[in-house]
């Protein structure tokens, strides 16, 4: 049950997620969803290695991670500004294609102006990417595992086979959940697809990408 909680709390990964769905596909998103499971089972991995105990022994190497961390979503929260921050007249213009007065669009079609950004998202390979580094980018991630699954190795079990196990089981919970999330807002998207909808998703994206960005800088 605490697997759950911490597994579903918001963070930036549901973000950028949720902004894939909605200016992109599930097709994009799973990739990206896929990367970020990668990473965390690469910090699993390296944690179980020893580099956890380093990072958790040496302030300023952990400083480093936490600051490299940092300027990648501070990075990600200037591109989603940069997209909020577009004249609305931008928008309008990359509606022109809408169909005209009258013209009947297919059951189940993005709203005028949605498939122009959609067109503009990541590829499924950029999205891997971007998934890779928001996970991990974030030192905290690899160290939290190790400092977390411990403590449920089963009795009779040797921590170097059952913190291994634990985290196949958390990456794996991880990743139903995040495909949970994208199917819940896949099913909504046709109503979140306006262009004014998505302006407001990227503010809110640059604030949360900030936020998180200055509590990794400043170790919170």
């Amino acid at each position: 049950m605490s697997s759950l909680i911490v597994i579903m709390m918001p963070g930036p990964d549901l973000v950028l997620i949720t902004g894939l769905v909605l200016n992109g596909s599930l097709r994009v998103a799973t990739a990206a969803a896929l990367g970020m499971i990668t990473a965390g089972a690469v910090q699993a991995g390296l944690g179980a290695a020893g580099l956890a105990a380093l990072l958790a022994a040496s302030p300023e190497l952990f400083a480093a991670f936490r600051w490299a961390g940092a300027l990648v979503l501070l990075g990600w929260a200037v591109l989603a500004l940069r997209r909020f921050s577009r004249p609305a007249g931008s928008e309008d213009a990359a509606a022109g294609a809408a169909p005209a007065a009258g013209a009947i669009q297919p059951v189940g079609a993005a709203p005028a102006g949605a498939a122009a950004v959609m067109a503009a998202g990541p590829s499924e390979r950029q999205a891997f990417v971007q998934g890779l580094l928001c996970t991990g980018s974030n030192p905290k991630v690899g160290i939290f595992l190790m400092a977390f699954l411990p403590q449920f190795v089963p009795a009779g079990m040797t921590p170097e086979a059952g913190v291994p196990l634990l985290a196949a089981c958390y990456l794996a919970l991880g990743l139903v959940w995040l495909l949970t999330w994208m199917r819940l807002v896949h099913r909504l998207a046709r109503h979140l697809r306006s262009p004014r909808t998505l302006r407001i998703a990227d503010g809110l994206t640059a604030v949360v990408f900030g936020v998180f960005a200055v509590r990794l800088a400043l170790g919170g």
